[in-house]
């Protein structure tokens, strides 16, 4: 029985998949416990902890767009018509104070249920001449997206929506000529 080769601890510490385990496990732990997300922001910390306009507020204790679902779950609830004017200034409030993802849900929501106003920002949002990312959901804009908020309004009448396609299609005239596809299948779309 002295023949029998008992398992060393060399043989642990030289194979990679138990270091390979070691790192996931210490990652794991430091997302867990080494991170600040979910710690509430306490009356003791100081007043200067302000949010300016467009940035991100990532001191909400609830989770991005929350408050937007639960404000048109209780909206539809109570049926229609639907307060769109006093939706899409609670939409506003949200964009000012850095709830991108509330006030996204709601100027779409809005915009998808005919409020004018609502329509044109979802076309801004996405438009290529305006598009600023440190104040957008969005990654990068989305011609196509803000052509069809743009043409929508153009249909209803709407002053100013001409003028805004008239600029998203100089764009892709510019922007087509530098190879973008984007701009590129705007302007296939817009012949």
């Amino acid at each position: 029985m002295s023949d029998l080769i008992e398992p060393s601890s060399s043989t642990a510490k030289n194979n990679p998949l138990f270091w390979i385990s070691l790192v996931v496990i210490g990652l794991i732990l430091f997302i867990f416990f080494g991170t600040d997300r979910g710690v509430p922001v306490t009356a003791n910390e100081p007043e200067s902890k302000t949010v300016s306009v467009g940035t991100i507020n990532r001191n909400l204790l609830v989770p991005p767009g929350m408050r937007a679902r639960q404000l048109i779950e209780q909206v539809r609830e109570e049926g229609k018509p639907y307060p769109l004017p006093s939706m899409f200034e609670k939409a506003h409030e949200y964009d000012n104070e850095g709830s991108l993802a509330d006030a996204h849900l709601l100027y779409f929501f809005t915009a998808r249920e005919g409020f004018e106003p609502a329509m044109m920002k979802m076309g801004e949002i996405s438009d290529p001449t305006l598009f600023e990312s440190e104040n957008s959901l969005l990654d990068r804009a989305d011609a196509i997206q803000s052509y069809k908020w743009y043409r929508k309004l153009a249909d209803l009448g709407q002053t100013g929506a001409d003028e805004k396609i008239q600029k998203l299609q100089q764009w892709a005239f510019q922007a087509s000529i530098s190879g973008d596809p984007d701009a590129r299948q705007l302007l296939l779309l817009t012949r």
